[in-house]
Formats: C-alpha cells, sequence, structure tokens
C-alpha cells in the first residue's frame, strides 16, 4: 500500500515538473504584459541607431541580440509564430497571401472557433477576467489572432497614431495584455534600404514610440507591474527581408520592467516562438501542448541560471563585428562589375579586439587564411569571403562579395533583355501577348544596370547563351523581389515566381562543355526590386555570372 502510495506521489511529481502545463516558478509581481513589436527592425539597426529607450531596456532588463525567426522570413508566419508559439508548418501560415478562408496547409489544430489557438484565446480561456487589447499599424497582423478573445482592438492610422491609441488605451482602460504592432521601420527597409540613413531614423522613431507606451504606463500607474518586450518578426539585407541571411533572420528580444533580471544578456537561445509562452508563464496559465515555443525562464528575476552543461556552443561575435565588404549595392551584395579594370576591395569591421581573415576563390576563411591589412586590388574575377575572428575563440558569421573583373570585351558580350509594363501583375505575365516597351543589351543578368527602366508592374525577358568549360553538373542560382524565372535549352530548371521579397532559388542540370541557352524571366509587382543569377560547379564556388560567360545569340 506503501509502496503504490509513493509511486504515485512520484508519478505526479515527474508530471508536474514535466508537463507544458505547469509554470510553478512563474513570477507574481508581473500584473500586466505590453508587447511592442517592430516589424522589419534588424540587430543591426537597433545597434548602429540612435535608441536611448532600447538602450535602456537593455541596461535594466534581459536581453538577446541573437533571437532567430523562423520561416519564411516574411511578416505573417513570423507575427503568427509570436503569437502562437509554433512555426508556419503547425500555423499553416505559410505566406501574406496567407487568409482564415484561403490557405494552403490546414493547421495542425484548431480550438471551438476555429483557429489555431493563440495567446489571446489561451489568456481568455485560462483567466478570463484577463482585459486583452491589441492595436496595430499593419492591418494585416489583425488577421493573425482571434478576435473573439480580444476585448480591445484598434488598427489606427500611422505608426504615430498607433503609439497614441496604445497610450491612451494604457491609460484609460489599463488592460493586462497589450500587443502593439509598429509598421514603419519596415517600409524604410522595403523603400530606402535596410541600415541606409532613412532606415536608422525609423529604428530610431520605433525607439521614442516605445518611450511613449513607456510613459503612458507610468502615467497610468501601472508601470511597476508591466513588463514590456520589445521584438522584430525580421530584418533584412538591401531592400528585402534578406531570406536565409543572418541580417534578415536575426532578430532583437528585450524584456524590461517588472519582474525582470536587470542588465542580463540571456545566455540562452531565443526564438520568437518563445514570445507567445513567455507571456503564458508571466501570467501562469499553461502553454498548449502543440506549442514548440518555450519561455525565456531565466529572464525573470529569482530565476536560476540555466544549467551550464546544456549551454553548448557559442554565439556568433556581436553582430557590428561582421566585416563589410566594400563596395557593396544598396540591395545588400557586395562586390561588383569592373569592364576593362581592376577591382579595389575594401574591408572593414566595428571590431577591436581581434583580426580579419579573408579569401579571393569562395573558400571559407579559417584562422590561417591571409590577415585583412589594407585595401587590394583584383584583376580577375573572383569571389572574396571574410570572417572577423576575435581574440577571445569568437568569430562572426561569413561576409561574401562577388566581383565580376571582365578585362576584354566585344559587342557580343552579355545578354540581349526586353523591358514590359502591365497593371496590378502578382505572377510573371504571359511574355507572348505583350509587346515591349524597350529592348537592348546589358553585361549581366540582372536588374542593376535597368534600374531606371523597372518600377511598379514591370517585367523582364533576358536571352542569351552561357559557356560550360566542362561537363559536369552545374547549380544555377536566381534571386528575386518579386517573382523569376530560369530557363536552360529551354527547358525550366527554377520557379521562383510569385509576389515577394527577395527569395533565392536554385535547381541543378548536367551540361556538356560549350553553349547553352540561357533565358530568365522577371517582374516586379510593387515596392523594391531585385534580381540576379548564379551558378556553382566543379571547383567554381557559388558566384554572379560574370559576363565573360554569357554572349548575345
Amino acid at each position: 500500500m506503501k509502496k503504490n502510495i509513493f509511486l504515485a506521489i512520484l508519478a505526479l511529481c515527474i508530471f508536474l515538473s514535466s508537463s507544458n502545463f505547469a509554470n510553478a516558478a512563474a513570477p507574481a509581481k508581473i500584473k500586466r504584459v505590453v508587447i511592442i513589436g517592430c516589424d522589419g527592425m534588424s540587430v543591426g539597426g537597433v545597434l548602429k541607431a540612435s535608441t536611448p529607450n532600447f538602450d535602456k531596456f537593455m541596461d535594466q532588463g534581459a536581453y538577446s541580440l541573437h533571437a532567430r525567426n523562423i520561416f519564411p522570413t516574411v511578416s505573417s508566419p513570423n507575427w503568427e509564430a509570436m503569437l502562437t508559439g509554433s512555426n508556419a508548418t503547425q500555423t499553416g501560415v505559410t505566406s501574406n497571401d496567407w487568409e482564415l478562408d484561403n490557405y494552403q496547409l490546414p493547421p495542425v489544430v484548431t480550438t471551438e472557433n476555429g483557429r489555431y489557438p493563440d495567446i489571446f484565446y489561451i489568456l481568455k480561456k485560462f483567466k478570463p477576467q484577463l482585459k486583452t487589447a491589441s492595436v496595430y499599424d499593419w492591418g494585416g497582423f489583425g488577421r493573425l489572432y482571434d478576435k473573439t478573445c480580444v476585448d480591445i482592438d484598434m488598427h489606427p492610422e500611422g505608426v504615430v497614431g498607433t503609439a497614441q491609441k496604445a497610450a491612451e488605451v494604457i491609460k484609460k482602460d489599463k488592460p493586462d495584455f497589450l500587443f502593439i504592432h509598429f509598421d514603419n521601420v519596415d517600409h524604410a527597409g522595403h523603400a530606402d534600404g535596410h541600415m541606409t540613413p532613412n532606415y536608422l531614423k525609423a529604428v530610431s522613431l520605433a525607439d521614442s514610440l516605445a518611450g511613449v507606451v513607456v510613459a503612458a504606463a507610468k502615467e497610468a500607474g501601472t508601470l511597476d507591474e508591466t513588463l514590456f518586450i520589445v521584438t522584430a518578426d525580421h530584418g533584412g539585407v538591401g531592400n528585402g527581408h534578406g531570406d536565409m541571411t543572418v541580417q534578415g533572420n536575426e532578430v532583437p528580444f528585450l524584456m524590461y520592467g517588472a519582474g525582470i533580471k536587470r542588465g542580463y544578456q540571456l545566455p540562452v537561445a531565443v526564438n520568437v516562438m518563445d514570445l507567445a509562452a513567455t507571456v503564458a508563464y508571466a501570467f501562469d496559465v499553461p502553454a498548449p501542448q502543440v506549442w514548440v515555443g518555450r519561455p525565456v525562464a531565466s529572464a525573470f528575476a529569482g530565476s536560476p541560471e540555466p544549467d551550464a552543461r546544456t549551454l553548448v556552443g557559442k554565439f556568433l561575435s556581436p553582430y557590428n563585428c561582421t566585416p563589410v565588404i566594400l563596395p557593396a549595392n544598396t540591395n545588400g551584395t557586395s562586390g561588383g562589375l569592373y569592364i576593362g579594370k581592376k577591382a579595389l576591395v575594401t574591408i572593414k569591421t566595428d571590431g577591436k579586439d581581434g583580426k580579419i581573415r579573408y579569401t579571393t576563390d569562395g573558400t571559407i576563411p579559417t584562422k590561417d587564411s591571409k590577415e585583412y591589412s589594407a585595401p587590394f586590388e583584383m584583376e580577375h574575377s573572383g569571389v572574396v569571403r571574410a570572417v572577423y575572428f576575435g581574440n577571445d575563440g569568437s568569430h562572426t558569421t561569413i561576409s561574401e562579395g562577388y566581383f565580376r573583373v571582365v578585362k576584354d570585351v566585344t559587342e557580343k558580350t552579355g545578354v540581349a533583355y526586353k523591358v514590359y509594363k502591365g497593371e496590378n501583375w502578382n505572377r510573371l505575365p504571359a511574355f507572348a501577348f505583350l509587346k515591349p516597351v524597350s529592348s537592348g543589351k546589358v553585361f549581366e543578368i540582372a536588374t542593376d544596370q535597368l534600374a531606371d527602366q523597372l518600377g511598379e508592374n514591370t517585367a523582364v525577358v533576358f536571352e542569351g547563351a552561357i559557356s560550360i568549360q566542362k561537363e559536369g553538373k552545374y547549380q544555377f542560382y536566381i534571386a528575386s523581389d518579386d517573382g523569376s524565372k530560369l530557363y536552360i535549352d529551354d527547358k525550366e530548371l527554377i520557379d521562383n515566381d510569385g509576389d515577394h521579397g527577395t527569395k533565392e532559388a536554385s535547381s541543378s542540370v548536367k551540361l556538356a562543355a560549350g553553349k547553352h541557352k540561357i533565358r530568365v524571366e522577371y517582374f516586379n509587382g510593387g515596392g523594391g526590386f531585385f534580381l540576379t543569377t548564379g551558378i556553382s560547379g566543379d571547383g567554381i564556388p557559388k558566384q554572379i555570372i560574370s559576363p565573360e560567360y554569357l554572349t548575345v545569340d
């Protein structure tokens, strides 16, 4: 009998310690949570811009500058990940085209309201007395959660209006949970380019608006009992979201206020999916089993440090130490095209306690690679790669620059192009039924030389031949904002079509030595535009296709 009782108690203890529904250590001081979401705000933006409020949050709170988002690197899947603690394969929110009644992948589970369980639903289910609110700048944000579980739902006009309404809600209604969405940083990234002066001004504005929100809590008398969390859905490169880049996939995660450790740099890996679980933890409500995100428990005052045995590996060196290879284009790519002249390569870093190591053949730099000391010239095409190695054993991610140095050109060098105009395009048009508005020849299959001819609802077809030096299997790449397709010998090889931010797609094909027809179709529906094409193969590192291998048929 005693043995059975002991086993029952032991089983209960194991369940409580391991269950997703146990929040035994939830901090009691926190009575309110305010999320400040800044669309498109990168770690680099927070570090480079003037951000006195965000600096204060880090100095007096807990933070990570290595938080990651989820794929795809677009807004809807990532805001949904924050709201639901789950990735796109679970929620079914796989793109910005998603709608509750129009989707490709159904969610893993749905509530009685026909939606994937989000944080608003969970708070109302377990603590219906809590007052919830959402004030958002981007209209699309409002379709991502269960509005039947939101007491106050507002979509003001403009980012300043959003901050003013959020402040009013805090002072008048004193919500227990408030989610605020600011969209101005993302607009600046698409319009002017990430890390440009206007982008950094937008980050500074978001910082000042966060200050407005905190000031409202102070005026309402709720500051000392409120936890503020600042984060973002993605960063970016050039005018796009920086799909599969550190700059695009790493976001700030700042926790400030009630119940949070002070000046605490989080030693744990953080994902945007952890946001919902952290809010649930703060309110001591159970997180659904289907959620993947984990509460960032070590950030809370009184919580123990993570088990050191589990902290395997090191984060990359600080974002601002990552080498910058110059020249760099506004679209975020480094390198350039040099016809009949040498390329001058410059590499910079903000790191003060380490060295830059680099290669020019596309291989990965190591601690034994050549040390960068001064700008150098390149007489031939090549891929420059650089890494900053800190004296403490840390290192940055790899920076790349694609240099196309062409000594001799003829009237046949390059490819032919045709430009088309249309209306309301969200996919590549049927070119056979259109007449070009202009045509000519360019050196590369890219948008750089055609920038003055491109705009909204513009398409381009590039055609020519590519010279393959020896038989083998070759990988072709195409990165575009918006859609594109690539054909080799009249056969479709890559389909990267659709209305999307900068996204890369690739595919391989076996080719004999000699010339092969190449055709690329591209369109821009609206906003920023970008296209580049690349190749890799046996002994050829991934690189932009150089004009020396392209000819007009």
